[in-house]
């Protein structure tokens, strides 16, 4: 969506509004229609996170699993012309798996760090906008004019 396409007037008063994330106005639940938006949900998160660490160790053990099943494998194939090219299978394979490998560790720390960050968000905004609702109006806080009883 372009931006010009987000900012929309209405009549001939000029009102200028944006809708965030294609939010439509009046709509303000996610699309399951229960869950306010930007609903983080701490405990998938973690799920999540441990799901990454079980891949991660699934990985490390393939890993071990592929060396072990390789051992010894150069000497008794000596002379075969496909020797190289296990060797070869062998590396991309190894290559491969530690890429996962490592891509689930940084999944694994990036989900448990964003958990961590969201944990208790949902009651510090509640604290946060009950201590803001009973301050005084900003306008009762605001100096009397001196031309305020002015006829």
């Amino acid at each position: 969506m372009r931006f010009a396409d987000e900012w929309t007037t209405t009549g001939t008063d000029a009102a200028a509004g944006m809708r965030l994330n294609g939010w439509q106005g009046g709509h303000g639940t996610s699309k399951a229609g229960a869950l306010p938006d930007l609903d983080i949900n701490t405990t998938e998160l973690r799920g999540l996170s441990g799901k990454a660490g079980t891949l991660h160790g699934r990985m490390t053990t393939a890993l071990t699993n592929l060396g072990q099943a390789h051992s010894g494998l150069t000497a008794a194939t000596e002379g075969f012309a496909c020797t190289a090219a296990l060797g070869k299978v062998r590396g991309s394979w190894e290559g491969r798996l530690r890429d996962v490998r490592d891509e689930c560790e940084r999944l694994k720390t990036a989900f448990t760090g964003a958990a961590d960050a969201h944990d208790g968000n949902e009651d510090d905004t509640k604290k946060e906008m009950s201590s803001l609702s009973s301050k005084r109006p900003w306008h009762e806080d605001r100096p009397k004019s001196p031309i305020e009883n002015f006829s």
